[in-house]
């Protein structure tokens, strides 16, 4: 959404802001979503080729009619590739419980990945265990990459006498917004 579109809807400045940071906001849970879909679909897809693989394998070890010796050579082969995929499997299903984790706080799921020592980080079903602990690491170290809980809008002025205006003065403000405020703080002139 942009805020030419906002203002072509004829909506006043000072509401665009709070729009878009409300669109932002809804725009997020999307965004989660669709970050969840990829992880899925990357587990889905490496699951799919072990599935495969395994499956060629065992069709070999039927077909195969030569001696003990090389089916028993073929065989540690199989089980190393297994372990192989079963190490990567279980890498990408832990990197996947990451990015969920951080996907509500972070700026990108994938930089915070690529930054987190994953050192010590076990999967324990839906959670990560240790993971708390490292978050809070690379926070203090590169908050840049989380959303800051910074409250947005205007800040207010500093309190004290504001300057005396005349009528004249305050009709003379080409902006329209100033020119508001200080009719409403000098209401006095205008009764």
């Amino acid at each position: 959404m942009k805020r030419e579109f906002l203002r072509g809807l004829g909506i006043d400045e000072e509401h665009i802001p709070k729009i878009l940071d409300e669109h932002h906001d809804s725009l997020k849970e999307y965004k989660d979503s669709a970050s969840k879909v990829t992880d899925l679909e990357a587990q889905l897809n490496t699951a799919n080729e072990e599935l495969s693989n395994r499956d060629k394998q065992i069709e070999e070890l039927k077909s195969s009619t030569t001696d003990n010796e090389a089916l028993q050579k073929q065989l540690d082969d199989y089980k190393a590739n297994n372990d192989k995929y079963e190490e990567t499997l279980s890498k990408v299903k832990l990197e996947s419980a990451i990015k969920l984790a951080v996907a509500k706080d972070a700026n990108d799921a994938n930089d915070v990945l690529a930054l987190l020592d994953k050192e010590g980080l076990e999967l324990d079903g839906d959670t990560v265990k240790g993971l708390d602990d490292k978050l809070t690491a690379l926070r203090e170290s590169k908050p840049y990459l989380f959303e800051s809980n910074k409250k947005t809008g205007r800040t207010p002025s500093e309190g004290g006498a504001p300057p005396k205006m005349t009528k004249s003065d305050i009709l003379n403000i080409q902006d329209p917004k100033e020119r508001q405020n200080a009719i409403k703080q000098n209401m006095n002139l205008f009764n």
